[in-house]
């Protein structure tokens, strides 16, 4: 998968949360819990303890979700 065809939808209802099918999602501290931007890898059960993060900013969290797809990507082709 490469960035060009992951395509992020911000959720329908809260703001602060952002998806992209085959990724996972990008979450705020205001809408998630303190810190940051969280990222939560769709491969991966939601629990707290699969939370990758805090970034920064909503770019830096989505920036390090499309690296480990990329790296998921290549070790399931394998």
């Amino acid at each position: 998968m490469t960035d060009q065809s992951i395509s992020w939808k911000e959720d329908g209802i809260d703001t602060g949360w952002f998806f992209a099918k085959g990724v996972g999602s990008v979450r705020s501290s205001v809408s998630y819990r303190p810190g940051g931007w969280w990222f939560l890898a769709e491969w991966l059960p939601d629990t707290e303890e699969h939370d990758i993060g805090p970034f920064k900013t909503k770019a830096a969290a989505i920036a390090e979700a499309e690296r480990l797809k990329s790296l998921q990507s290549h070790t399931d082709n394998r």
